[in-house]
């Protein structure tokens, strides 16, 4: 069984979305980053960077966090989706690396300036979407994020 500690956020539903497609059995606990739930001194046990995700692995007592190395730990433990062949394996090891440091981190401040901030920033709005533009392609994003 796996405890997940989580949040409806894209990083959040990264490992629940693994759970199921590997049909491993989990339970979810929810932290409410709104209400600062990350912080508990429970939650900081768990992990010491105060940010979902989390999973404690009952089966093994291993607690892993980063939405990346919960992905990675789940497919090296049920070894599905995570080739042991070295080529394969660095490839799609490739491509969660690219997504956890550029497509996932570019669209969340592309989300963030034209969504939530405070002021609207044109520099800020401008570079974010065309990162995030690049990465579609070169397709515009103006209006639809």
């Amino acid at each position: 069984m796996i405890d997940l500690y989580t949040f409806s956020t894209p990083n959040g539903r990264k490992p629940a979305i693994m759970l199921e497609e590997l049909g491993l059995p989990y339970t979810v606990h929810t932290i409410n980053i709104a209400k600062g739930e990350q912080f508990t001194p429970e939650y900081v046990a768990i992990n010491p960077n105060s940010k979902i995700p989390a999973i404690i692995d009952q089966d093994t007592g291993i607690t892993v966090f980063e939405s990346g190395a919960i992905l990675i730990y789940l497919a090296e433990k049920t070894g599905k989706l995570l080739p042991t062949d070295t080529a394969a394996r660095i490839q799609v090891i490739e491509w969660l690396m690219f997504q956890m440091a550029s497509v996932g981190p570019m669209f969340g401040q592309l989300s963030h300036f034209r969504r939530f901030a405070p002021e609207q920033i044109p520099y800020a709005i401008d570079r974010y979407e065309k990162e995030c533009g690049s990465f579609l392609g070169g397709a515009s994003l103006l209006g639809r994020v």
